[in-house]
């Protein structure tokens, strides 16, 4: 989250004082570790992999089964699957920009972090071309960081990336600290984030910080951060069971009644050749069999799967692999099914077009110093779950509702069209070529009123 500092303590926004970036540094590495291990954990980095070997020589197997990246993927592509669509009367200039940067790669990128971390954070800045524009790029929270006032606005006051320098030979000489302000963006160098030496000084123009920080939700948690002591059960016993198995196959077998041999030399003799025999020939009283372990199986498989279920349950992501999402379900009884999805999905809606509205603001008030004016009060954010269309349904449903919605309303529920006003346009155009093919077939004039020539042999007459 967004480190919050008294805006009395800063009398100048775009002078922010040493002491003030190193204390802010020091808070934000106390989150590190937080951090660390949601990002192991999305890795398969569990910490069943650091259990301690059995000093018996038992078996110590460490599975993994990684849920974590299931869930993270499962909800960012749910909800940022399909591209975000912006509609608004003067929005072209922002959208033409966003192509460039292939905002829609950059927004899947955003989600896994807010899926992950429970914060995202992107910063903007200028390319490098001969003619620059905007640009922006997601930059990993671990770095970089947002420090905003004590009011209820929380206002931002500067933004602070930090990441390690490397000499040739690629071993750590420092860090390189960049302060962005609303108006400069401060490049210090540091050897211990304690004493910084400033190396340069720009603009950057956007009027405003140029960090955008997003929330996955209130709490600011990733999406299986409280499920993580699960997934260590369910580690733990998957683990445990392959351990059982192994320990079975390497049973003891028990012999009553009868010795191998009067040493070890003529023991070991005996058991070799009952390897190779496969036959053992007991004395009357003898017997032979073989130290197992009771394995109940059942009651593993019952536990294991109320762990799991408990997982995806709590995670609010559903196992889609279930036989409950079988290919002949309703479109009806899937949207139950993934109801406890679409809840998740409603909290990381509202809380990513907070952000997408920064981002607009953002890219507008770079593109009026560029000469292009935009307004982006009258935009509309629309976001579509990536779920498998049913468009014959769809279509039944347009055709029903004919002459009762707008076109525009009806033609944009069908996946595949990406702009209604577009594809309504190429309609229009359709038809007009299509009349004039008929017309044209049947002798007709392509232009003007059909009936212009009966109206000219009337006045000829």
């Amino acid at each position: 989250m967004a480190i919050i500092r008294d805006r009395d303590l800063i009398p100048d926004l775009n002078d922010i004082p040493v002491e003030m970036l190193v204390s802010c540094i020091n808070e934000h590495q106390q989150g590190l570790e937080r951090l660390n291990k949601l990002d192991k954990y999305y890795k398969g980095n569990h910490d069943i992999l650091n259990r301690k070997d059995s000093m018996t020589g038992l078996p110590n197997n460490k599975l993994v089964a990684n849920h974590a990246k299931y869930i993270t993927d499962i909800a960012t592509g749910y909800v940022l699957g399909n591209p975000v669509k912006y509609d608004g009367s003067q929005i072209e200039p922002i959208t033409n920009a966003f192509k460039l940067n292939d905002i829609v790669s950059h927004d899947s990128e955003l989600g896994k972090d807010l899926s992950m971390f429970g914060v995202g954070r992107e910063l903007y800045y200028m390319s490098s071309d001969d003619v620059p524009v905007p640009k922006v790029t997601v930059i990993d929270p671990r770095q970089l960081f947002l420090v905003v006032d004590d009011t209820v606005e929380y206002k931002s006051m500067f933004a602070l990336h930090y990441y390690e320098r490397k000499d040739i030979n690629n071993k750590v000489i420092g860090y390189k600290v960049n302060v962005y302000t609303s108006e400069l963006i401060v490049i210090y160098h540091s050897t211990n984030l304690k004493d910084f030496e400033m190396v340069d000084i720009k603009d950057h123009f956007f009027g405003s910080v140029p960090v955008v920080e997003f929330w996955n939700n209130e709490e600011q948690q990733g999406d299986y951060e409280q499920q993580i002591s699960l997934l260590d059960a369910y580690n733990a016993l998957q683990s445990d069971r392959v351990n059982d198995k192994e320990q079975l196959v390497d049973a003891l077998l028990k012999i009553k009644g009868v010795s191998l041999g009067d040493d070890t030399a003529e023991a070991s003799k005996t058991i070799k050749l009952l390897k190779e025999l496969k036959v053992l020939e007991l004395p009357e009283d003898g017997e032979a069999d073989w130290l197992t372990k009771q394995l109940t199986e059942s009651e593993v498989e019952v536990l294991r799967q109320a762990i799991k279920s408990d997982i995806h349950e709590f995670s609010m992501v559903p196992d889609l692999t279930d036989e409950n999402f079988a290919s002949n379900v309703s479109g009806v009884a899937m949207k139950y099914k993934l109801f406890g999805l679409e809840q998740l999905a409603v909290t990381k809606q509202r809380y990513f077009v907070q952000g997408l509205r920064e981002r607009l603001a953002m890219f507008a008030r770079i593109l009026s110093v560029k000469g292009k004016a935009v307004d982006t009060s009258d935009v509309t954010i629309t976001m579509t779950r990536n779920l498998p269309a049913n468009d014959l349904e769809t279509a039944q449903i347009i055709a029903t509702l004919a002459g009762s919605v707008s076109n525009e309303t009806l033609i944009k529920l069908l996946s595949f069209v990406q702009n209604a006003k577009e594809e309504i346009e190429r309609l229009n155009a359709q038809k007009d070529q299509e009349v004039k093919r008929n017309q044209q077939a049947f002798g007709m004039p392509m232009d003007g009123d059909p009936n212009e020539d009966e109206a000219d042999d009337e006045a000829a007459a």
